[in-house]
């Protein structure tokens, strides 16, 4: 079996992930689609401590990205819809056929009140797309917190991963649904895949976002799989990456004790040297560190997202961020974009132990901080406090300069 090196790995997941190299999708609309393919999911988040996560992805990978370019793809471009990967995401709409198991499978193991979903589907068809807030809660439902819906809200929801409604586009951060049927073009194909051809898509689809992949990676939304429909799909999984295997369609490759599998087309664009290193501040929901147990695996670093942590045990902050240069994680940024008076909160930057200070690494956090408060609409930065300490007065005055 052939090997791969861990910095190949790495290189390659970074690549593939539109990490590597500056402008690797391009810039405008075209770019924000072409990130969304090449990634497969975008994950939509309300945490918007710094931005919110799928807006948060893109800037990161679109130099000139601006929030209209996603909700035009979604609408009236119909490039992308919603649904779930691992968790709510933007998706690209020529995939749709291969989340219908999930949405058929949602809709056999959970029925809506079917007077409400009648009343509901009906609505929609005669008055057009339609808000939540259109339905009105019935009299005395007294709200018990965050997540207990009104009745129309949960039948909204569940019509909705059933496939029978989409959504049709966001007013703000609301979802406004509409009849599938309305919103699908008419050329998007809608063809059940079967057990094997969907795993096959699940297996390639992985592959290619990530570059090279365990198994376990490559079924990582088999707990969202299983929610929808019942089952956990991670042997059909296995037996499709044999399958693919034995064709030639997708290579094994020794890494340590794991075996990694990737395309053959792939190999070819791992890069032979890194070129210059590119400092990214990163989304705690994106692609590249959602998946704990392979950023832990493959970089050596251990990142969670503190804002579920007891105030008491956090050691990095709420929202730290990870903080990439090049191929490594070299730390976290725990900040916050305050907006209504232009300031960037950096409340802490936090470096891992083995990062060796330099004037160069200084000065791409000191310009890495400038350009990502004005991505977020911040026109100055406030640094509280660094980790060493000894960083702070070199990043302050190259920060002043």
């Amino acid at each position: 079996m052939e090997k791969i090196s861990t910095k190949d790995a790495r290189r390659l997941f970074l690549l593939r992930q539109g990490l590597l190299r500056n402008q690797q999708f391009g810039r405008g609309k075209p770019a924000v689609l072409k990130a969304i393919e090449a990634l497969g999911h975008v994950q939509i988040d309300t945490i918007s401590v710094v931005d919110r996560a799928h807006h948060h992805i893109l800037k990161t990978r679109v130099p000139n990205y601006a929030e209209a370019m996603l909700h035009h793809l979604q609408w009236p471009d119909r490039r992308i819809f919603e649904f779930w990967a691992h968790a709510a995401s933007y998706l690209p709409l020529s995939e749709y056929r291969y989340y219908l198991p999930m949405m058929v499978g949602f809709r056999e193991q959970r029925r809506p009140e079917e007077k409400l979903a009648a009343e509901i589907l009906a609505r929609i068809r005669s008055d057009g797309p339609l808000q939540s807030r259109h339905f009105e809660a019935p009299p005395g439902h007294a709200s018990a917190g965050w997540w207990d819906w009104k009745p129309a809200k949960r039948v909204l929801e569940t019509l909705f991963l059933q496939g029978e409604l989409m959504i049709a586009r966001r007013d703000g951060f609301q979802k406004v649904y509409d009849l599938t049927e309305r919103v699908l073009p008419a050329d998007v194909d809608t063809t059940m895949p079967g057990t094997g051809e969907w795993c096959r898509f699940i297996a390639t689809r992985m592959i290619r976002s990530l570059g090279a992949a365990t198994a376990m990676d490559i079924g990582y939304a088999r707990t969202t799989i299983r929610r929808f429909t019942g089952r956990a799909p991670q042997a059909d999984i296995v037996r499709a990456l044999e399958a693919l295997t034995q064709s030639g369609e997708v290579l094994s490759l020794a890494w340590g004790k794991e075996v990694l599998y990737t395309l053959p087309e792939l190999l070819e664009q791992i890069p032979g040297r890194l070129g210059r290193r590119r400092l990214h501040f990163l989304s705690p929901f994106d692609n590249l560190v959602i998946n704990r147990k392979r950023t832990r695996a493959l970089f050596g670093f251990d990142y969670q997202l503190e804002c579920y942590v007891p105030e008491g045990k956090r050691r990095y902050g709420y929202f730290c961020l990870p903080i990439l240069w090049g191929d490594e994680f070299i730390g976290r940024l725990d900040a916050k974009a305050i907006r209504a008076t232009g300031e960037f909160e950096a409340r802490s930057l936090q470096l891992e132990p083995e990062v060796r200070l330099d004037d160069r690494l200084i000065g791409q956090l000191a310009a890495g901080l400038a350009e990502f408060a004005a991505a977020n609409n911040c026109d100055r930065v406030r640094l509280l406090q660094t980790r060493p300490a000894t960083l702070r007065p070199p990043l302050a005055a190259a920060m002043a300069d």
